[in-house]
């Protein structure tokens, strides 16, 4: 029987005289991994913190005894002036409680009376929570959080230096390893915008990760790809409630379509009733009949309204559309831009950003740039807008090509205006009505237009940086993650806007169900200053670099492998005991009672990978199973050869091999 970790009954939640929730009703079960959609503002974290800090106005919230939360928060919680070192140490909110009742019983044993009345139970649940911080790697954060970064690419830069030096995507990664840490026996995990600012590779690694998570997720997500890959419910807030369907995201969206349409064609269906029953009623009276007739019809004509008023209820109401219509000056030629051999490097980097790399963009063109963190996408669309210069090469812009740049950091707007002024530097020509309606037409209040950008909303800049673009004459756009910020609904009108622009677009987006909408071609920054041009979309060119590199980005080893192998693991509990491991399956040890436990551990992105030395100095002297048991959950890469050999290493007092393939063919 799957167990009910967390029951919803009745919430309410409002802010002084602004209700935000409304009776709210759901169950979240174990296993469950719910995706919570709505536009922004609709309350998706306001729900999130309402319940897992319990703190509604009205109804019932109930956690199942026992269960522990952990919380990834959507503002990173980032301290700048810290090194890496010292963030990857910082405990996250999972071990909180744990931490928060071991001080509270260690507060009571320093009191002598603690000591008179019947302190054995408490210190048995003082052993018990001692046992839980440490199988959750209480005591080993910053080491385990390494191998997360390592996993992450992120792994290259100086333990010492300092978290404001890294660009915003390196901070979310660091972020993100140290959250992930003491996860094991967590029921259920907070989510809030988890894939912000975390390059395609990394949100590929995250949705795996939590795939094998055991516990149930909720998942606050403006990434429908990212949603489509891991929930198996969605939740959607609107106009106060929760609503909820079954299936990912793609199946949410034709349920609600379907939903829509049927829910129409019963109003019209009721409609319909109403007219006939009404027509009816006036034929009745004109014939002067009077009769229980009659009053049958008028008691069939409340019901019908009754229904009507209740299915009318029912239907969403739909917030004012952003309007969004790209016009291309109509000046370029086909050739619009042509790069040759162009090639920049950056003091203090060991390779260049872009070496010898060649590019052409012809009219019409949609090309999507896609690769990790701090490998040139963002700087290439600086050389092609003329803002960097290349060290070597040739830049060549046909005449008439106008250019107009998205920043993703609104580099273009002026933080200390309001979105009126904002226009009126760029239109002067416009008049103030002029201006109101335009922004009107972009969602904006009354109150919104006179409050300056700095205090608005990622979201909010956003639309104004793209109403901008709107406003200006340009046949070349480019847009440095131009769907950052938005909701689902600006994201459809900004890809339909997209689609219709006759001019060429360069975009740099890890939204992969936008370039899958958008891009005619890839350019992908594939490491290793590797890039390659790929005609297709996103979709196609992920299928086509799986087939050249594998599913974890890097050329499979050629490593060959027996069939099977059988390890006699020396240092079980209680005894030996022998495990089989076999080619291409999952590597598990059988439980008998004095054998080791290991979850799947050849997920996708690590099939093939043949390790080299391993770095067992992060258990201490004496080998920890539940340290191990978290070295195999946060370090996924660790196959049971690795394993078999790390039991060898410290029972034996070896030193561990390069090559543990070879080790064990030789058995």
């Amino acid at each position: 029987m799957v167990r009910e970790l967390i029951t919803v009954e009745g919430v309410d939640r409002s802010f002084g005289p602004v209700d935000v929730l409304k009776d709210i009703n759901m169950i979240v079960n174990d296993g469950d991994r719910i995706g919570i959609v709505g536009h922004n503002g609709a309350g998706k974290t306001t729900l999130l913190n309402t319940i897992s800090e319990q703190k509604q106005d009205v109804g019932d919230i109930d956690f199942a005894p026992g269960i522990r939360l952990a919380y990834l928060t959507q503002i990173r919680d980032i301290e700048s002036d810290s090194t890496i070192e010292e963030e990857l140490g910082r405990k996250g909110r999972q071990f909180q409680e744990l931490e928060e009742e071991i001080a509270a019983i260690e507060a009571q044993m320093i009191d002598p009376s603690f000591y008179e009345g019947d302190w054995e139970p408490i210190m048995e649940r003082y052993s018990e929570l001692q046992q839980m911080l440490a199988s959750s790697g209480g005591g080993n954060v910053a080491g385990i959080a390494k191998g997360i970064l390592e996993r992450l690419g992120l792994d290259k830069h100086p333990m010492d230096m300092k978290v404001s030096a890294l660009s915003g995507g390196e901070k979310a990664k660091l972020a993100l390893a140290r959250q992930l840490v003491g996860l094991a026996g967590v029921d259920v995990m907070f989510l809030d915008e988890p894939t912000n600012h975390l390059d395609i590779q990394t949100t590929e690694w995250l949705e795996a990760f939590l795939r094998d998570f055991k516990g149930a997720q909720l998942i606050v997500s403006h990434d429908r790809y990212f949603l489509d890959q891991v929930c198996t419910r969605i939740i959607e807030v609107d106009n106060l409630r929760a609503w909820p369907w079954k299936g990912n995201y793609s199946q949410f969206i034709k349920q609600k379509i379907a939903s829509e349409a049927s829910l129409a064609e019963r109003i019209k269906t009721v409609e319909k009733k109403i007219q006939s029953t009404t027509g009816a009623l006036q034929q009745m009276k004109r014939a002067n009949k009077y009769d229980k007739s009659i009053s049958a019809k008028h008691k069939m004509l409340e019901r019908y309204q009754q229904e009507l008023k209740a299915l009318k209820a029912r239907v969403p109401k739909k917030r004012k559309p952003l309007i969004l219509k790209l016009e291309a000056t109509d000046k370029a030629s086909m050739d619009v831009l042509h790069i040759e051999g162009g090639s920049k490097r950056f003091d203090g980097l060991e390779r260049p950003i872009l070496d010898n790399q060649d590019l052409e963009i012809r009219k019409g063109d949609r090309i999507g740039i896609v690769g990790g963190n701090g490998q040139g996408k963002t700087t290439l669309l600086k050389i092609i807008n003329g803002e960097l210069e290349l060290d070597s090469g040739t830049r060549d812009l046909a005449p008439g090509c106008q250019i107009g740049y998205f920043h993703q950091d609104h580099a273009t707007l002026d933080f200390n205006l309001n979105p009126v002024e904002q226009i009126e530097v760029l239109r002067p020509d416009f008049q103030y009505g002029d201006i109101r309606a335009a922004l009107g037409r972009f969602q904006f209040s009354s109150e919104q237009v006179k409050t300056k950008l700095s205090q608005l909303s990622g979201g909010e800049r956003a639309r104004v940086a793209l109403l901008k673009l709107l406003l200006e004459e340009n046949n070349l756009l480019l847009m440095d993650e131009p769907t950052n910020h938005l909701d689902m609904e600006s994201k459809d009108t900004l890809e339909e806007a997209l689609l219709n622009y006759e001019g060429s677009l360069v975009t740099v987006s890890h939204d992969r169900w936008f370039l899958d909408r958008i891009s005619t071609h890839i350019l992908a920054f594939e490491g290793n200053r590797q890039v390659t041009w790929f005609e297709g979309n996103y979709q196609d060119y992920e299928a086509d670099r799986r087939k050249r590199l594998g599913a974890d980005g890097y050329p499979i080893p050629e490593v060959k492998l027996k069939d099977a192998y059988k390890v006699t693991c020396p240092i079980c509990m209680s005894g030996d005991a022998n495990m089989s491991v076999a080619k291409n399956e999952n590597w598990i040890i059988p439980s008998e009672g004095n054998t080791f436990h290991a979850r799947d551990v050849f997920s996708p992105f690590a099939a093939g990978y043949a390790s080299g030395q391993l770095p067992i100095e992060e258990f201490g002297s004496e080998l920890d199973l539940s340290n191990l048991n978290q070295y195999l959950i946060y370090k996924y890469h660790i196959s049971f050869l690795d394993l078999a050999l790390l039991f060898l290493v410290f029972h034996q007092k070896q030193t561990p091999l390069q090559n543990p393939t070879q080790y064990f063919q030789g058995q």
